[in-house]
């Protein structure tokens, strides 16, 4: 008799399930990035979240440095790092006049967005969510502990 695993039931990572909130905004610059991974290093260190804390630093960098790229230099970027005891949740602003697509199937399809492929691949769960203003999106993406 073979055995099924059940599904693991995850709480929802959203300040009104009790995440925890920070929020970075940063101007549209070269820099952004970095003081992005800076910032979710600091929020995540002294947490129970350490052993998220590489993919997150990698996923926030990409995401930053795709809207620093489709984000006029006028505007600022938002990142907003939410932290649950299983988990967190991190989302990038992003005010760019283009809708941000999924990745490519994986079978080798070009011109597929690298940033976002990767997030498929090492987020437990990701996706756009659509913002005040005309065609603005943030992208999102959440890392389970044990996930």
């Amino acid at each position: 008799m073979q055995s099924q695993a059940a599904p693991v039931t995850r709480a929802p990572i959203h300040v009104s399930t009790g995440a925890r909130p920070y929020l970075l905004t940063a101007p549209s610059e070269p820099t952004a990035p970095k003081t992005a991974r800076d910032f979710v290093r600091a929020v995540l260190r002294p947490t129970g979240l350490g052993a998220l804390l590489d993919t997150a630093v990698l996923l926030t960098s990409e995401a930053v440095t795709r809207c620093h790229l489709h984000t006029p230099r006028s505007a600022d970027i938002l990142l907003r790092v939410l932290t649950a005891g299983h988990g967190l949740r991190i989302s990038v602003h992003d005010t760019a006049p283009v809708r941000i697509p999924r990745p490519a199937p994986p079978d080798g399809e070009q011109g597929a967005d690298h940033g976002l492929l990767l997030t498929g691949h090492l987020a437990d769960a990701w996706g756009t969510t659509p913002c005040e203003g005309p065609r603005a999106t943030s992208l999102w993406f959440e890392l389970y502990l044990g996930g």
